[in-house]
């Protein structure tokens, strides 16, 4: 493990991330759940019909998916599974959905159903379309703690100039320092230590995780900003 990376380890569930093969053992393992898949079962069933509707039939992938909630439990895990059937509204909206295959946590099952309360689908273009089943598949990957250096923009422009800048030998240390001041075009700039890489969206995440120590990143977006982000080892710039 990188001289950064502290011995404390969570874990989220990324989107297309490779198995986790060997991890440590963990009490209390906390995972970040991010949908892998959404594979549409296209057996019709009628069994589980909701609201009156007594088929299901293939349509589009969602549009709209949600963050799935944090998963808690003492077993290691490298993948989680579940299905749901959702009846739509004719805007593609959820209008009710049932649990029909659990993930084995009955608490996170019941938050799970909440988040997917908030997916849309295409509008169906008959009713039979308006019953869909998905089985949503979840894989994890680590998570670590981490020393950041962060500079914060506002305007993608403004962060790819100073990418450029810093690629042309500028310090990062002193552009950070700077910003603080008022003195450059990035909007926010911090050092933090000890950051779970899991506090940010899943792909970030993985970017950071991957960050050689002493290097910095390409500018990402992270909500409504953009970031360079620069990973440092157990020693950090002073504040």
């Amino acid at each position: 493990m990188p001289a950064g990376a502290m011995t404390h380890r969570r874990f989220i569930i990324s989107m297309n991330a490779p198995s986790v093969r060997s991890n440590p053992k963990i009490s209390n393992m906390k995972m970040q759940s991010i949908i892998i898949s959404a594979c549409l079962l296209t057996a019709l069933v009628s069994s589980h019909a909701l609201v009156g509707c007594t088929a299901q039939r293939e349509t589009a992938s969602p549009v709209k998916t949600t963050e799935l909630p944090v998963y808690e439990g003492e077993e290691e895990k490298d993948q989680l599974e579940f299905s749901v059937l959702f009846l739509l509204s004719e805007d593609g909206s959820v209008e009710d959905l049932q649990l029909i295959s659990s993930s084995g946590d009955a608490r996170w099952d019941s938050a799970a159903v909440d988040s997917l309360k908030n997916w849309r689908f295409p509008p169906p273009s008959d009713p039979e379309e308006k019953l869909v089943r998905r089985t949503v598949r979840v894989e994890i990957v680590p998570s670590e703690i981490l020393n950041l250096g962060e500079l914060v923009f506002q305007d993608k422009n403004d962060a790819d100039l100073m990418y450029s800048r810093l690629r042309a030998g500028a310090s990062f240390e002193r552009m950070v320092r700077e910003t603080r001041k008022g003195n450059t075009i990035a909007i926010e700039g911090r050092f933090r230590a000890e950051v779970e890489t899991a506090e940010y969206p899943i792909e970030i995440s993985k970017l950071l995780i991957q960050l050689e120590e002493g290097r910095f990143s390409r500018p990402v977006q992270v909500n409504d900003k953009f970031i360079i982000f620069k990973r440092y080892g157990v020693f950090m710039p002073d504040t």
